[in-house]
C-alpha cells in the first residue's frame, strides 16, 4: 500500500513538475513571463500585470490557490497564495475550498469588455505536495 501511495505521489510529481520548473517575476512594477516552458507556473499578481497584452492572450498558465466560489456552470472566483483573485471559466467541475493547481490559459479582457479570466484546461488536488513545492 506504501508503494501504491509513494507511486501515485511520483506521477502527480512528474506530470506537474515541467510547470513547476520556471515562475514569472515582478520586479518594481515590471513583470516577466518565463522561457521555455509550455505552462508557466506565475500568479494572479503577473497575469494582471500583463492585463491587455496582445502578446500574453492565450499564455498557458499554472496557479496554485484555491477556489473560492461558484458563480454559476462555468464561472469560479479562485485565489492564489498570494492572496490574489481572478476569475476562473471552466467547463470542469472544480472543488471549492481545496488547495489544487490549474492549468489553464489567460483570456483577457481586452479593452475592458469582460473580464479578464483564465480559460481552465485541467486541474490536480496537490494537497501535502504543494508544501514540497514551494
Amino acid at each position: 500500500m506504501k508503494k501504491l501511495i509513494a507511486s501515485s505521489l511520483l506521477v502527480a510529481f512528474c506530470a506537474f513538475a515541467p510547470a513547476f520548473s520556471a515562475s514569472a517575476a515582478c520586479d518594481a512594477g515590471k513583470c516577466t513571463a518565463p522561457e521555455g516552458n509550455k505552462w508557466h507556473l506565475t500568479t494572479v499578481k503577473w497575469i494582471k500585470a500583463n492585463e491587455n497584452d496582445l502578446d500574453r492572450d492565450d499564455t498557458k498558465v499554472a496557479i496554485i490557490g484555491k477556489v473560492t466560489a461558484k458563480h454559476n456552470d462555468h464561472v469560479y472566483f479562485f485565489t492564489d497564495e498570494d492572496g490574489g483573485k481572478i476569475q476562473l471559466d471552466s467547463d470542469i467541475d472544480l472543488p471549492v475550498g481545496k488547495t489544487i493547481v490549474i492549468r489553464g490559459r489567460v483570456d483577457q479582457a481586452f479593452l475592458h469588455i469582460g473580464p479578464l479570466e483564465i480559460n481552465v484546461d485541467s486541474w490536480r488536488n496537490i494537497g501535502k505536495l504543494g508544501e514540497v513545492l514551494k
